[in-house]
């Protein structure tokens, strides 16, 4: 369902690696050069002002993308009927914050979120999972008319999209961070690239796209600019499931070349990323998230994606104006049982 945007739209991918960098790096710092001066590098991060509805919500209920099958099934936003709520799973040890990617043009506040990951980190089981939401998913918006999850972030930000994500999936979100993606390029780069391997229609597609590349089927070492193409790759396979996955799997191989990083090199590393940085989180609370994660094992990282597979119905809905949307329906019930599973049950 996903399609593919112009070279020159800036904010596309999700560079959620750089957050826990950054947040490991706090840490470090505090170990290596000081309290007070972590704290002054931690101001250095964007933070969340009051947040207010960005535009009238009928400018985002949008043919947008559609279906191949044309004899999709057909719905109209009023019937579409959902499970009861069922209130906010929670459990002490369990931290989940939302890392938000915006897809928003130059000269914009907030826009829709084209990318959005769970980071669940689990004290009781030692065990951190990353849970993708597909951005076309059809869901209930507290104060809005039924809409696409992207379209939350832009009508009331950080706070209304944990608020769908709990209405919805019954997870509490306890922070949020939105990365700012100019600089995606350069910290592959300055990581020294990632491993990822190619499908023969991934290689063919990135090759075509820039002539001078010469990827191969397997393993290659992608730099910055190959990395940030695969990341946004829609137009092979599955549309945006296989994309999340991508997402997932650039965010694993960055873990890979940095987890032995230097302290040094971490430090100067992230000074230059926290301005890129926007949370509602204080510096207690990222500091204490990074302290959870370096005492992590990161070789354990689980992946997963809502919604799960056979929970969900692709539907063309009709709003009361005629106006449609190709989206995903989830089962909420077997969605949230699944959410649960993956981030609480092994520490019941």
């Amino acid at each position: 369902m996903d399609k593919t945007g112009s070279d020159k739209k800036k904010h596309r991918f999700p560079i959620w690696a750089i957050v826990i960098i950054c947040v490991a790096a706090a840490v470090a710092a505090v170990l290596g050069i000081g309290y007070a001066y972590v704290h002054s590098q931690l101001g250095r991060i964007n933070r969340v002002e009051t947040e207010t509805a960005l535009a009238p919500e009928e400018e985002y209920f949008e043919t947008g993308e559609t279906f191949e099958d044309e004899q999709v099934e057909t719905v109209r936003s009023e019937d579409v009927q959902w499970d009861v709520d069922t209130g906010t799973f929670s459990q002490e040890g369990v931290t989940n914050i939302l890392l938000i990617g915006q897809d928003s043009h130059e000269g914009e506040q907030r826009s829709r979120s084209d990318s959005m990951i769970v980071v669940s980190i689990n004290e009781n089981t030692g065990k951190i999972a990353l849970t993708s939401l597909m951005r076309d998913m059809y869901v209930q918006i507290p104060g809005y008319s039924d809409n696409r999850i992207n379209a939350a972030y832009a009508f009331g930000g950080m706070e209304l999209l944990d608020a769908t994500i709990a209405k919805n999936f019954a997870i509490k979100i306890d922070g949020n961070i939105e990365v700012n993606f100019e600089g995606f390029e350069a910290v592959i780069d300055a990581v020294g690239g990632v491993d990822i391997e190619l499908t023969p229609i991934e290689a063919a597609y990135l090759n075509n796209r820039h002539s001078s590349w010469k990827l191969k089927i397997g393993m290659n070492h992608l730099d910055g600019k190959q990395a940030l193409t695969y990341a946004r790759l829609r137009k092979v396979g599955k549309g945006d499931f296989e994309r999340t996955q991508r997402q997932r799997q650039v965010l694993m191989a960055v873990f890979d070349q940095v987890k032995d990083i230097r302290i040094d090199e971490l430090i100067s590393f992230v000074h230059n990323l926290f301005p890129l940085l926007t949370t509602d989180m204080s510096n207690s609370q990222i500091l204490s998230l990074g302290t959870k994660v370096l005492g992590m094992d990161l070789d354990t990282l689980e992946t997963y994606r809502i919604p799960e597979d056979g929970s969900y119905e692709e539907m063309r809905v009709y709003a009361s104006d005629g106006t449609a949307m190709d989206v995903l329906i989830p089962d909420l019930s077997d969605n949230r049982y699944y959410f649960y599973n993956n981030i609480y049950a092994a520490g019941d």
